[in-house]
């Protein structure tokens, strides 16, 4: 099977990384790749070096891509040949004129990152921003939510002058098909087709429904909608405003994040495969996204371990579950770790991407 990718985004708010992890300058970061979103807001804090990992390579020729763009093109075409959407403003510029983008910084990419774009030039075409899995299955949720609401409908959510206006919004909204939809699409069955039966191994209720219901409540009376880029993207298929992006996508940061892309290196392996290539004490920080999620406690404790030996002094790690309960640390693995509850809880109350279940972060003693 060819692979594909999954998130053309990380559906996770970086915020609670830099929050949690405390990046500083002249560190040295390893990240999970994902949609490489959360690896290049992490460059934005002047680590000496930040890997990038994962197992694959389209979540990885995703991240080259995005990274040869930061090399070679200016503010506006970095913006363009990513596709990055904005509500109701299309860029003015023809589809195809991404493509003579693509072909300007495809020098800068290895040749398993040309050869996956070489195959898929039609999604560079139409913007890689929207194209995975994760994102395509939004735009079929947005599509019938539409269908069932009206646009119109739906915009009130958006156009509330303040939060305290949304919340009342949202109150007054009618919930019935919504929560229908949710009980026809949010079940183990659809989620396993898109994401893979394994995100959902460790999970150990029925109800998605019910708690997709609750977070989404969450979502739309904690965070005002026309700046929570999460919310937009996943009712909207674009970003509100451009202010209301992920950190990497703005354009004060753009000078910043190209002046410190000489420090990502994107790497196809595992934790045990960076320990086995880079020795122990190599790493302060670990961004490790929510890779526990299907992994049982042996395999989360087998993992932590490497990240220990991976680590240096007062190194600090951070990690989420979506949907299932967090594994235990065993005695071995709590002797060497403190747990940050205080922050944990604080930062997860913040979290603007309001679909997981429980955020945690770690220091070793």
């Amino acid at each position: 099977m060819k692979p594909a990718v999954v998130y053309s985004n990380v559906w996770e708010d970086p915020e609670l990384n830099r929050l949690s992890l405390k990046v500083e300058p002249g560190q040295s970061v390893l990240s999970i790749t994902s949609g490489g979103c959360n690896s290049l807001c992490l460059l934005l804090e002047e680590p000496e070096k930040l890997i990038s990992i994962d197992l694959n390579p389209a979540q990885l020729a995703m991240l080259e891509l995005k990274r040869a763009a930061i090399i070679e093109l200016d503010y506006d075409d970095f913006i363009e040949v990513l596709g990055v959407p904005f509500f109701r403003k299309p860029s003015a510029k023809p589809a195809e004129y991404r493509l003579e983008l693509y072909e300007r910084i495809k020098k800068h990419m290895p040749a398993y990152a040309t050869d996956f774009w070489n195959e898929n030039k039609q999604i560079i075409k139409d913007g890689v921003m929207m194209c995975g899995k994760v994102e395509k299955f939004f735009a079929f949720y947005r599509t019938v939510l539409k269908w069932l609401y009206g646009e119109k409908e739906i915009l009130k959510l958006f156009e509330a002058k303040d939060l305290q206006e949304q919340q009342e919004v949202y109150r007054n909204f009618r919930k019935k098909k919504w929560n229908a939809l949710h009980r026809i699409l949010l079940n183990r069955t659809v989620l396993s087709l898109v994401k893979g039966a394994h995100s959902f191994a460790q999970v150990d209720f029925e109800d998605f429904a019910g708690n997709l219901n609750r977070k989404r409540t969450l979502g739309l009376t904690r965070f005002y909608n026309p700046d929570n880029y999460f919310m937009s993207l996943m009712l909207l298929g674009a970003h509100y405003h451009e202010k209301g992006m992920s950190p990497y996508l703005l354009r004060e940061n753009y000078p910043k994040l190209k002046k410190n892309i000489g420090a990502l290196e994107i790497y196809k392996g595992t934790i045990g495969d960076v320990l086995k290539k880079d020795g122990p004490g190599s790493y302060d920080r670990f961004n490790l996204s929510n890779i526990f999620e299907w992994m049982t406690n042996e395999q989360f404790n087998d993992i932590i371990r490497e990240v220990i030996e991976l680590a240096r002094p007062g190194a600090r790690m951070a990690w989420r579950y979506t949907l299932a309960r967090p594994r235990e640390l065993d005695a071995e693995n709590l002797s060497r770790l403190e747990y940050e509850p205080e922050l944990s809880d604080k930062l997860f109350k913040q979290d603007r991407a309001f679909i997981y279940e429980s955020f945690h972060v770690y220091h070793l003693k």
